[in-house]
């Protein structure tokens, strides 16, 4: 074969170049290209962030979080009060010298019927007359005793009454421990909750949605649980640990709740101090 002519020196060099030249040139493209990408990669992103921002936006303003309402006339402290004809206190100034009695319920709770019942009658005569007043907390913690969630459930019932059928309170409460069911059973649904209410005479249509849509069982559990069972009931050293908490003048009731003559001499003796 011919032998191939070596490169000369300057043909080297050159060759070198062209080679250095072709390299930088390359690096440039391939920069350019990871630039390219790079901005392109920045800007579906924010797009993706925009739009995502948009439509939560969007679905916000057309399905907003659903906020806890708070019921009316529960003011004591987050209780009703009731007084002279059974009517709800909604003035703090109003029968604010009489005797209270503060009880806390829960409406699944058997000892808290077995304080109501054989007490109810004496109860309703004290607060009717004016001679005491009544401050009634219901409160939920026993929603595992029932299949269906009764002690929430009830609670909030009540407290539609209390929102917007303040004078017929003491009555619908009466009428749920009469029909309480019995621990581990199916409670009574929202509609015959609502059917209970119109049982005592409630025909408002806002307190009866409300009741079938149980529309304050998250104010309820929240309260119950937050307020009730975190701190002292005020001006008091005593804290609900239990149903039914009784307390009058500063001092609970740790009698037999179920002998209404005992319970009378309590409350005798108590609000005389």
């Amino acid at each position: 074969m011919p032998n191939t002519p070596r490169p000369t020196r300057n043909e080297q060099r050159e060759a070198a170049r062209a080679k250095a030249r072709e390299m930088r040139i390359a690096q440039k493209r391939s920069a350019a290209r990871k630039r390219t990408i790079l901005v392109a990669s920045i800007v579906a992103a924010v797009g993706l962030a925009v739009t995502s921002v948009v439509l939560t936006i969007g679905n916000e303003v057309n399905n907003p979080t659903p906020t806890v309402a708070t019921p009316a006339n529960m003011i004591f402290d987050g209780g009703i009060k009731i007084g002279k004809g059974l009517k709800a206190i909604t003035d703090p100034t109003v029968q604010a010298d009489t005797p209270n009695i503060i009880v806390y319920e829960d409406l699944q709770c058997p000892n808290c019927k077995n304080f109501d019942q054989p007490n109810n009658a004496q109860m309703r005569d004290w607060v009717s007359s004016g001679k005491y007043t009544v401050q009634v907390h219901p409160i939920s913690f026993l929603d595992g005793a029932s299949p269906n969630a009764y002690s929430s459930r009830a609670a909030s019932a009540a407290f539609c009454v209390a929102d917007g059928a303040p004078d017929s309170f003491f009555d619908y409460n009466t009428a749920l421990f009469e029909n309480q069911p019995e621990e581990g059973s199916m409670g009574p649904s929202d509609n015959e909750l609502a059917a209970r209410a119109e049982s005592v005479g409630i025909t408002s249509k806002k307190v009866i949605d409300c009741i079938k849509n149980a529309s304050y069982q998250s104010y309820v559990l929240s309260y119950t649980q937050d307020t009730v069972f975190k701190r002292n009931i005020p001006g008091t050293n005593l804290r609900v640990d239990g149903t039914p908490f009784i307390v009058l003048n500063g001092e609970r009731f740790k009698g037999d709740w179920t002998n209404p003559a005992l319970f009378a001499q309590w409350v005798l003796s108590t609000s005389a101090k």
